[in-house]
């Protein structure tokens, strides 16, 4: 009985203190719960994350790191080349060298040799033959046009009749 009581207060004072159930309360809830359903049911599993990551992330993984060291300031060109070939990473800056160490898993050594290759391919192509800027070119040509002669054209105005 003193139970009873002690529950029967705790339930009443739990329903006046606390925000008291309503329709649009349980909607919510309900609604919430499908939507959990949904995914779960849709998408499955969480999936493992992919593309740049932090090394504690990459290592958590469990698959093997290994590393590499790229001499280089371009290191969106990388990270463009990284998302292309499908490659989970992590960069690290050393700022003391000014160097990059690209943390990769094991498995995506095949890739991450692509990737290099094409990285170091296209930063060496920019380094040969580097694009005069388009503002440049236009400057070049004003220039040209400006010191051609001129010629003086009179205008007549014909009467016709």
């Amino acid at each position: 009985m003193v139970n009873e009581e002690s529950s029967a207060k705790s339930l009443h004072f739990m329903v006046e203190k606390g925000a008291k159930p309503t329709v649009r309360m349980f909607m919510n809830i309900l609604k919430a719960y499908m939507r959990h359903r949904h995914d779960k049911k849709y998408f499955g599993k969480e999936k493992e994350p992919t593309g740049k990551m932090p090394v504690k992330k990459l290592i958590k993984q469990g698959k093997g790191a290994q590393k590499i060291e790229l001499d280089g300031e371009d290191i969106h060109l990388f990270n463009h080349l990284a998302r292309k070939y499908g490659v989970d990473y992590a960069v690290v800056k050393d700022k003391e060298a000014g160097t990059y160490k690209i943390f990769f898993k094991a498995q995506d050594a095949d890739a991450i040799s692509d990737l290099v290759a094409d990285y170091t391919k296209r930063t060496l192509g920019k380094e040969k033959g580097e694009k005069a800027s388009v503002l440049g070119k236009l400057q070049k040509f004003k220039e040209i046009v400006a010191s051609l002669p001129r010629k003086v054209a009179e205008k007549r105005k014909e009467q016709t009749r």
